[in-house]
């Protein structure tokens, strides 16, 4: 999961780092006991100074949606663009979730069917 996450964003978000070095680490920005879920989508990667601002100080992340890119929401309520915008959350392949059929499962149920 966390290669993946370097895959998407590749750097820290914050606006105006460019810190794209190994040592970023993993956040959600929804807190699990707030409600947050532990997948990919809740997940961003600043960098170690913008993850420490991040819990000390009023500057919140926001998750991107099909109409708003990722951000930060500074203490005065001000919304910033992500450095790096992923326009919206990821799309898991057709079967890769447990709850969800193959293309391959589908495919053996219509030919049953037939």
């Amino acid at each position: 999961m966390r290669n993946w996450l370097r895959m998407r964003d590749g750097k820290c978000p914050f606006p105006g780092c460019s810190n794209n070095s190994l040592d970023n680490e993993a956040d959600h920005i929804l807190a699990w006991h707030q409600g947050g879920t532990t997948g990919i989508s809740n997940l961003g990667q600043p960098c170690p100074k913008h993850h420490r601002l991040r819990h000390t100080t009023g500057w919140k992340p926001t998750p991107a949606s099909k109409n708003e890119p990722p951000g930060w929401t500074s203490p005065a309520g001000r919304h910033y663009k992500s450095e790096h915008q992923d326009w919206e959350p990821p799309h898991w392949p057709p079967g890769f979730l447990p709850c969800q059929r193959s293309l391959l499962e589908e495919a053996l149920l219509q030919h049953l069917a037939s």
